[in-house]
């Protein structure tokens, strides 16, 4: 055993540098509040506006003034003057496009007094920018006498060097005013909408790297950093802990999105693991103590409450039922037992949350195949909608029903900054994500849904960001708000299971799945090498056996590959394919060095052949901890005829010979290849040429001389019968006797 583990440390240390490109660092992303407004056509960009404070992010009646905090940088080449800032404010929004589209609303309704930012800046300087407003009262305040969601404009104005006094930067912001100071309040709905939030706890990308001695080994220690306090899985979990530590209402709500692979890379984690470094070391991590911590935390948040298990590692599973590959596919579907076992809770089953919203027809119906799904499905990608939710959907013929559960793009999208889609009669638009922000957006449409959308009743299902980068005070932000929402009636707290379990009432022709969507997944090469190398994987396993010399069974010692081509096929590789195809021959490099730990033993000098069916010895080394069925295949050489492949079993961590019979033709030296595979035809080890010295003269050779032999003896027989017959006839000589005179 110690010398297994001793050559698959080595086979792990030559392996490092090409992992390396799956250690990428990933910058604490910037939470701006706001959308930046273009500078108008044809001016060039000076100035760049980042709104860090807005207070409150709500108004209510208690609220006497609106102050806005940031900074301004000088990005172009000349220098800028006389720079001020004001506020400006327009209507009440009074449709989702006029929200979706906040940085394009007129906002000259109310506008406040310019105050002083600096008297100059040169290229590349910044200044801090503050401003506070009245929300109430005369001319110079933001003038609002009534509950909305209102467009509000930051707008820094200044003097380029060379230049007039202009708009040089502008952010637009939108303000949700459920009250205001001694006026009115918003009206709660006779029918408040169920809000049911999905809360992602998915890492940034999977680190596990696949090994096959049964030790942990991270591609980086992002993670670790990423559950301590203040990082950002920490703050996934920690807000919701605080939040709803006295309100079980809030917690009801709630429905936790779990992905397999991180808790089982946490769990393990927490015995301890390896990291590779930049360097290609490997180095104990450091984060042992905070995933204990982290999975605690977990733990205790969802007992008895609602889990989604998202496949393993995120899998693409469009990528996946696209390319065929059932395998990793249904691998990447079994794992739910995972997250019974470290949470202790049953995630919901045939509960399905889509990756950019959408399924395509196929990856439906093989969803359907295993059992009736039900998918959390965008609301801009339903075709023909009739009824209400839930839905079926019409349009496939499958084993059974499929079912849609819509979440709301419009609060979910404002979340993710991402610009809305239009609805489907408004044609494509561009969605092109400005960054990551603040949760002001999604604030606002939240408010929106809950007070001023005009519909009754409902619900509205929140699907956040996957990896979700909102910084812990703006998760609590949107928390409290919700809270606030179901303390003051404007909405109710819908568990998903809840929601799940109503009758459908409503149809669907079905999901639409566009040509943007299909590009976003992972791409055709990286799934072809993923069927590849799964064949090959499942090859090895059909060739391997359980011995009783070792506790090593075949299908754990390959279970971390197949995991791991699973994990090259993450959406979280989505739009990355460089890195994707690395985890992908990573996993690659590992198979093939344990096939390279079954080979021929070259005996380093020449063989001799005594006779024409020797033999040749041919030793095979099997370095693996359990046994193989090996076939021993000679090279085709001229004057020497293998008889059949030789399948042979090699035991674990031993050597055997086997006697391979061949017929030999001819005398002399002369070389042949000798090459292993399974069975089935995966090759093992590197081919070994062997030399083989032959002293016979083989049966063909014996046959020819033989022949002669036969010849020989009847011509002379012939000669001698001849004779004979003359002598007795007593006539002359024959011609070859006579001798001249």
């Amino acid at each position: 055993m110690l010398r297994w583990r001793t050559g698959a440390a080595l086979l792990a240390s030559a392996l490092l540098t090409l992992a390396a490109p799956l250690a990428i660092s990933q910058p604490a992303a910037a939470q701006p509040i706001g959308r930046p407004v273009p500078p108008v056509a044809g001016s060039p960009a000076l100035m760049e506006l980042q709104v860090d404070q807005l207070s409150p992010r709500l108004v209510t009646s208690a609220t006497q003034q609106v102050t806005v905090k940031g900074k301004v940088t000088n990005t172009g080449d000349r220098r800028l003057d006389d720079l001020r800032v004001r506020l400006q404010r327009g209507e009440p929004l009074e449709s989702e496009r006029a929200l979706r589209d906040v940085q394009d609303q007129a906002t000259d309704s109310a506008v406040s007094a310019f105050q002083d930012v600096a008297k100059s800046l040169e290229p590349g300087d910044s200044a801090n920018v503050s401003i506070t407003v009245p929300v109430r009262g005369g001319d110079k305040t933001l003038r609002i006498d009534e509950p909305g969601v209102y467009p509000l404009l930051v707008n820094v104005n200044g003097r380029p060097d060379f230049g007039e006094q202009a708009r040089l930067a502008a952010v637009s912001i939108p303000l949700p005013v459920m009250s205001v100071p001694d006026g009115p309040q918003a009206s709660k709905k006779a029918a408040p909408p169920g809000i049911t939030i999905l809360w992602p706890l998915l890492d940034e990308r999977p680190r596990r790297l696949p090994t096959t001695d049964g030790k942990t080994l991270l591609a980086d220690d992002g993670l670790a950093e990423s559950l301590a306090v203040g990082g950002r899985l920490f703050d996934l979990a920690n807000t919701v802990r605080t939040a709803t530590a006295s309100d079980t209402t809030l917690m009801r709500s709630l429905c936790f999105a779990v992905d397999p692979d991180l808790l089982e890379t946490v769990a393990l984690m927490s015995e301890g693991y390896l990291v590779r470094t930049s360097g290609g070391q490997l180095v104990a991590g450091k984060g042992s103590q905070a995933a204990t911590g982290w999975l605690t935390t977990v733990q205790d948040l969802t007992k008895g409450h609602c889990v989604l298990a998202v496949p393993y590692a995120d899998a693409d599973l469009v990528a996946l039922s696209r390319a065929g590959a059932v395998g990793p596919a249904q691998l990447a579907l079994g794992s739910s037992a995972i997250v019974t076992r470290l949470l202790g809770v049953q995630p919901a089953k045939d509960l399905y949350w889509p990756a950019g919203g959408a399924f395509d027809p196929r990856t439906l119906i093989d969803l359907a195949n295993v059992g009736p799904p039900t998918v959390l499905a965008d609301d801009g990608h339903l075709q023909n909608t009739d009824g209400q939710a839930p839905f079926t959907i019409t349009g496939t013929q499958s084993a059974n029903p499929i079912r849609t559960l819509p979440t709301d793009s419009l609060v979910s999208d404002a979340l993710a900054n991402q610009p809305i889609r239009p609805t489907r009669a408004d044609g494509p638009q561009d969605t092109t994500s400005t960054g990551a922000v603040s949760v002001q957006s999604g604030l606002a449409a939240l408010v929106y849904r809950a007070a001023f959308d005009g519909r009754g009743g409902g619900q509205v299902l929140i699907a956040p960001p996957r990896r979700w980068t909102a910084s812990s005070s703006e998760l609590d932000q949107f928390l409290s708000l919700t809270r606030q929402l179901f303390k003051d009636g404007f909405a109710t707290a819908l568990p998903l299971g809840q929601a799940v379990a109503v009758p459908d009432r409503g149809t669907v022709s079905g999901i639409a799945y566009t040509a943007e969507d299909s590009t976003a997944e992972i791409s055709t090469p990286v799934t072809a090498e993923v069927m590849r190398i799964n064949a090959t994987t499942r090859d090895m396993l059909a060739a391997m056996a359980d011995d009783n010399t070792t506790d090593v069974n075949p299908a754990q010692l390959l279970a971390p590959l197949q995991y791991g081509l699973v994990r090259g096929v993450s959406t979280a590789w989505r739009g990355r394919t460089d890195l994707a195809a690395s985890a992908v021959a990573y996993v690659d490099s590992v198979l093939t060095g344990l096939r390279d730990q079954v080979a021929v033993k070259n005996p380093g000098r020449p063989l001799s052949l005594a006779s024409g069916d020797s033999p040749i010895p041919v030793t095979v080394s099997n370095g693996l901890p359990v046994a193989v069925v090996v076939r021993i295949n000679l090279s085709p050489t001229p004057g020497l005829r293998p008889n059949a492949y030789q399948d042979v079993p090699i035991p674990p961590l031993a050597s055997a010979t086997s006697y391979i019979p061949v017929e030999v033709s001819r005398s002399g030296r002369f070389t042949v290849d000798i090459r292993l595979s399974t069975p089935g035809g995966t090759p093992l080890g590197e081919t070994v040429r062997l030399e083989l010295n032959s002293t016979s003269y083989g049966i063909i050779s014996v046959a020819v001389t033989g022949t002669a032999g036969v010849v020989l003896v009847l011509l002379v027989g012939v000669r001698i019968f001849r004779r004979v017959r003359t002598a007795r006839a007593g006539g002359p000589k024959t011609g070859e006797e006579v001798v001249d005179a």
